[in-house]
């Protein structure tokens, strides 16, 4: 089935801005008649490309992990570089 082609209903987004995941699911259940694991996957779709999250695709936005500390590492030893650069005796 082509998940694009669904009629996704305002009471579905509504409840997927609101956090209620459940509730966008039973709602898109009633709507289209899907089954509970193609519902929910099609709600984790929507919340995902709401929050701008696109499944690893370029520009995906990284949340926690190694390499949000390795970049935050980085632009430290960045800002001391330049401190001692320019501020040291």
């Amino acid at each position: 089935m082509n998940y694009n082609d669904l009629e996704i209903s305002d009471q579905v987004i509504a409840a997927i801005d609101a956090g209620h995941k459940i509730e966008a699911i039973k709602i898109l259940r009633e709507d289209t008649g899907l089954g509970l694991k193609e519902a929910k996957d099609v709600v984790d779709n929507l919340a995902k490309a709401k929050r701008g999250e696109s499944g690893g695709t370029p520009g995906m936005v990284e949340e926690g992990g190694a390499g949000s500390m390795l970049k935050m590492i980085v632009v430290i030893a960045v800002i001391l570089g330049v401190y001692f650069y320019f501020f040291s005796g």
